[in-house]
């Protein structure tokens, strides 16, 4: 994806500025939509900026919004691993 078509994406998006920038963050970490990312919201935080509330938050937005799906994942024992969060 272009910087153009981003930017003409994210203007038309009814979408706090945090959320946007989230957005773009993940959009560059995956290489444009359809890409999947495999991060926590502890390092998203980290890496953007914002608090883990804030990144939490956020995704959520992104996710209600259809730009976004998020899967929990978890180990055989129980314990929780990082987010697949996947751009549609």
């Amino acid at each position: 994806m272009n910087d153009l078509t981003r930017y003409r994406l994210l203007a038309e998006a009814s979408l706090p500025p945090a959320a946007k920038l989230l957005y773009s963050y993940l959009l560059d970490l995956a290489g444009g939509r359809n890409g999947t990312v495999w991060l926590s919201s502890r390092r998203l935080a980290s890496e953007v900026g914002l608090s883990t509330s804030a990144i939490r938050r956020n995704l959520h937005r992104l996710e209600q919004s259809g730009l976004i799906h998020r899967t929990s994942r978890y180990s055989e024992e129980g314990i929780r691993l990082t987010n697949k969060i996947t751009l549609l």
